[in-house]
């Protein structure tokens, strides 16, 4: 009886401790953690909010091709003015969220935010918010062409550990919805959370 209770404890001990057990939780963003996601949410028939958990359009600015990528989640909300296609008045912002699992990571994506933004040479203005444990900003105004009408972007993004927030908008022949000042200020506030998804 002795014997057997002891291979039994053994083996329930083995369950605890193997791989299963061990394992990390996946990184993950909890619903309504992002600044604007609750307001977001309500506007159940997209008339101008969208919530997105899968990212293929970065709200950064940049002038190489190809687009930053490897975190382990991630969610968006765009909000478009008008919605109604006419590309003359386009305005629209966005907010986003990356995970990574570790902080070295979510440091590559800031590297690559420099990187890109550097690629734009005198178009655009670069700048280093002091949030967070690091942040870059930007701005770039494009002139009208033939087949495209004049586009002013700006962003902030900002690290907290192993998390990346980025604050974005974009406009062309309309007033922008935000001004850098408000999206470093959103930056701000979210470095304040990320703390609770990304680590410190």
């Amino acid at each position: 009886m002795k014997i057997t209770m002891m291979v039994a404890g053994v083996v329930a001990a083995g369950l605890l401790c193997g791989p299963a057990a061990s394992a990390a939780p996946k990184p993950s963003i909890t619903k309504n953690f992002l600044l604007y996601e609750e307001e977001a949410r309500k506007d159940t028939k997209h008339a101008h909010w969208q919530v997105n958990d899968e990212i293929t359009v970065m709200g950064d600015i940049a002038c190489t091709k190809g687009s930053p990528k490897g975190w382990a989640a991630a969610r968006e909300i765009t909000y478009n003015l008008k919605n109604d296609g006419v590309e003359a008045t386009t305005a629209e912002r966005g907010e986003q969220v990356f995970l990574f699992a570790d902080a070295s990571g979510a440091r590559k994506l800031m590297d690559q935010f420099r990187k890109r933004l550097a690629a734009c040479g005198k178009t655009v203005r670069a700048g280093a918010p002091k949030i967070g444990d690091e942040a870059v900003s930007g701005s770039r105004a494009s002139k009208r062409t033939k087949i495209q009408h004049p586009q002013t972007q700006q962003y902030v993004a900002v690290r907290k550990g192993a998390a990346v927030a980025l604050y974005w908008d974009l406009h062309n022949d309309t007033k922008a919805l935000r001004t850098l000042a408000e999206h470093e200020a959103d930056a701000k506030k979210m470095a304040g959370k990320l703390c609770a998804i990304g680590g410190c």
